[in-house]
């Protein structure tokens, strides 16, 4: 099964970092894990085994800086219940893809799972 959402622009991996002061990293990131949690919510509540993510981007950044749209989705989809945790044992594979059919300055994400029994 898998569930898939959209997020806006995100700031780069750099940009995020780069001499931000840690309350825009914290505005930021409940923005966009809000963003995800509201898309979440139209599905029904389930839990997967683990979790695999894809990642269709189209921003102008590098592929290496479009992580932040990983990083947001994937704690959202933790604290929505869609996995116990976001280690390795649970998130075990991320995929990131540029795709220019998409519309520009966002990225789509895909949690590809086996639910839970």
């Amino acid at each position: 099964m898998d569930i898939s959402v959209k997020i806006g622009k995100v700031p780069s991996l750099n940009a995020f970092y780069a001499g931000k002061h840690f309350t825009y990293r914290i505005a930021a990131k409940k923005k966009f894990k809000d963003e995800v949690l509201k898309q979440l919510n139209e599905y029904d509540p389930i839990q997967f085994e683990s979790v695999q993510v894809r990642a269709e981007v189209n921003y102008r950044y590098d592929i290496d800086n479009c992580i932040m749209a990983v990083k947001f989705a994937i704690d959202a989809f933790k604290d929505w219940g869609g996995i116990k945790d976001d280690t390795k044992k649970f998130f075990p594979k991320l995929t990131i893809v540029y795709n220019p059919a998409i519309e520009p300055n966002t990225s789509k994400i895909i949690f590809i799972g086996t639910i839970v029994d």
